[in-house]
């Protein structure tokens, strides 16, 4: 906001209080809107989620095109817990993360530890996305939500709500304005300039967890890749074992 001279004083006052009386309000919608989603999601029963399995198909795209595709079961296990396995039997491959821990086994090889910076990579990654923001992020005293408008997505009236997290990265929900599920999030980390993109679509309940069984993402608006869920289970009780690699072959 530009200053005016003192002459116009009272104008000022006035300007600034309704200024003051509008940025909560501003908020209030913002935050409305996240707290509208999350009850859309399943309110309590999704923030009581302490772990998830799901399992299905995925595709690979490279520029745009379709490169791949195998089965896939994931496990996660808040706070910074998950195992992605990859084929079948002998022939599966497996990602272990656990915190600043990360270990890949590929077929009956011996588990090989991931780097430090493989590592870090994915606590970055994991904790922009949309279960970890919704159930940790929003909560967090240092992370500032802001309703920056409205748009038509796929013939459907959409709230823009953005989000930043201590770290500074962005996220972007757009959230239909009548189901108040996400439509679709992006997110810009700090550290990069790509902007990173789920789209959401077929939502069934699970456990009285709305869950998206389509998911697409795209980097850079390049499609990446397309994730085709089976099965979805909340709440399983997932050892903490699992994610820790296999004891090595003597």
């Amino acid at each position: 906001m530009t200053l005016r001279p003192f002459a116009f004083g009272f104008f000022v006052c006035i300007q600034l209080l309704a200024g003051v009386s509008s940025a909560p309000a501003a908020q209030t919608k913002s935050t409305q809107s996240i707290d509208q989603m999350i009850e859309a999601l399943g309110g309590q029963a999704y923030l009581d989620v302490k772990d998830i399995h799901t399992s299905g198909r995925f595709f690979s795209f490279t520029r745009g095109d379709l490169t791949g595709s195998d089965i896939f079961s994931d496990y996660v296990k808040f706070p910074d817990m998950e195992r992605s396995e990859f084929g079948i039997v002998n022939k599966k491959s497996i990602t272990i993360n656990r915190g600043k821990e990360g270990w890949k086994i590929v077929g009956k090889r011996e588990p090989e530890p991931q780097g430090a910076a493989e590592a870090e990579e994915f606590l970055k990654g994991f904790k922009v996305e949309i279960d970890y923001v919704l159930r940790f992020v929003i909560k967090e005293r240092q992370t500032t939500v802001q309703n920056v408008g409205a748009e038509i997505i796929d013939f459907k009236r959409v709230d823009v709500v953005e989000v930043r997290d201590p770290e500074k990265n962005r996220i972007t929900f757009y959230i239909d304005r009548d189901s108040h599920l996400p439509v679709k999030m992006q997110v810009r980390r700090m550290d990069e300039s790509k902007v990173r993109e789920e789209r959401y679509n077929n939502w069934h309940k699970f456990q009285g967890v709305m869950t998206p069984v389509y998911v697409s993402r795209l980097t850079d608006g390049v499609k990446t890749m397309e994730i085709h869920l089976d099965t979805a289970a909340y709440n399983s009780g997932l050892a903490d074992m699992l994610f820790a690699p296999p004891s090595k072959s003597k």
